[in-house]
């Protein structure tokens, strides 16, 4: 028997609000999916000098006495007084990332895994000492990104079949630095970089949600939006005794504007832009020879996530620890490092993102922050709390040195319980997401001195 009328409409409008609400899922994935992903590497923030082929292996532990001059040119500034004549580097790294997603609820339990698992890392720079006490440089890397890839496995909202989400996201920050440093007097260096950042952005969903679940005007397509942004560094370096220097650095926000990043009919309807902020950084370092052939570095880095548009509304302030070696051996120098950062996710994040007032037809905020919950596991939200790391290098002449490193980032997971999202979405009030996610790297690279 056909239900009585009454009940077939109320069943239509449960339905409808289901879809609207499916919708709204998809669209803020995909816009924060991306703002998780940015600087979700073992330092926390950024690539830093993480990634470099000499400093990599040290964990990135370069910031009072780095190994190479892309280190001091992208790091600390100051260091530069610390490479004189004229000096070139050239490398690349490969980032391998496995992120997987685990959604349990009505549907039971579904596992998404990611198809974006690997990055290629480019970096070069030099510098060149101008008279006795005057060091310049320049250079271009990438400075930040990630992303990930749900097309092929979607993400189910509870497990539940025909609620797949299949979206797509990347942002990639590629940055050129000119870089400067005076040396005041033979124990203290003063230094200053420019940082021109490029962000390119694409968000988005492929095909629809599920077979009888339309995506809405976010879904089924993707969106590439590029800004440019520039911040400052300034460095300081100080050599306290024959064999300690110790350093301190401080690095402005980098602001990128992507405009008409997404569409909302709420009103004001319109094209909307999204502002993010790399967050500012001060990194305090010590450099100590414990011999002529033996050097331990220790930085602590503070990365203010709490005042970087769109990442103030996820994460919390944030503290790394970082510890490098090296021991040289005639023409060989091995490089040993350990990284640990605090948590950089707030317990309770807001309920709305950076300016945005709505997505397609729904306004925000909407319902409460269990729907960010399921944003923050559904993308790359976990970075590692602990990291190591080993390289090498080989002085091939008196002039070239080439280096190599790889490093390891222990597993780690992040699981939120969302009842009030399934809930309203008509589904049992126990579902939950967890991310699961390992990464390494490997490099290489070759640095010439004149």
């Amino acid at each position: 028997r056909r239900p009585p009328r009454s009940t077939r409409k109320e069943s239509s409008a449960a339905s409808d609000v289901y879809k609207r609400q499916v919708s709204t899922v998809l669209a803020m994935l995909g816009l924060i999916f991306v703002h998780q992903n940015i600087f979700a590497l073992p330092k926390g923030a950024n690539f830093s000098v993480s990634m470099k082929p000499a400093s990599g292996g040290m964990s990135g532990a370069a910031f009072a006495m780095p190994q190479e001059v892309s280190a001091a040119v992208f790091g600390n500034p100051a260091t530069l007084t610390q490479f004189p004549g004229t000096q070139f580097g050239l490398g690349a790294s490969i980032l391998k990332i496995k992120l997987e997603n685990t959604q349990t609820g009505a549907g039971g339990t579904n596992l998404s895994d990611s198809a974006a698992d690997n990055y290629v890392i480019p970096d070069a720079a030099f510098s060149r000492q101008i008279g006795e006490s005057w060091v310049i440089g320049a250079g271009i890397q990438v400075g930040a990104g990630l992303g990930a890839d749900f097309r092929d496995d979607p993400v189910r909202v509870g497990a539940v079949p025909g609620t797949e989400l299949p979206f797509n996201s990347e942002l990639l920050s590629f940055n050129a630095n000119l870089s400067t440093a005076k040396q005041i007097t033979p124990s203290l260096s003063i230094g200053a970089a420019a940082t021109v950042g490029f962000g390119l952005l694409q968000i988005g969903t492929v095909g629809q949600s599920g077979p009888d679940i339309p995506t809405g005007q976010f879904g089924g397509t993707t969106s590439s939006v590029h800004d440019t942004g520039v911040r400052f560094s300034l460095g300081i370096t100080q050599q306290v005794s024959d064999n300690i220097i110790l350093s301190a650095l401080y690095k402005s926000k980098l602001k990128y504007e992507f405009t008409d990043v997404t569409f909302t009919s709420v009103a004001p309807k319109g094209l909307q832009t999204l502002t993010v902020e790399q967050p500012a950084e001060y990194v305090l370092g010590a450099a100590m020879n414990l011999s002529p052939s033996w050097l331990i570095e220790i930085d602590i880095m503070r990365n203010l996530w709490s005042g970087a548009s769109t990442y103030e509304d996820i994460y919390k302030d944030q503290t790394a620890f970082v510890l490098g070696t090296q021991y040289k051996l005639g023409d060989w120098s091995f490089r040993l490092g350990y990284s640990h950062q605090s948590d950089q996710f707030r317990d309770e994040p807001n309920k709305s993102i950076n300016s945005l007032h709505g997505i397609g037809t729904i306004p925000l905020p909407f319902i409460d922050n269990d729907l960010i919950k399921i944003v923050q596991t559904a993308s790359t939200p976990v970075v590692s709390s602990d990291s190591v790391s080993l390289g090498i290098g080989y002085d091939i002449a008196p002039s070239t040195r080439i280096d190599a490193f790889g490093a390891y980032s222990f597993k780690e997971s992040l699981t939120r319980n969302t009842p009030n999202v399934d809930a309203a979405l008509g589904l049992p009030v126990s579902s939950s997401y967890r991310t699961d996610v390992t990464l390494w790297v490997i490099g290489v690279g070759v640095n010439f001195k004149y």
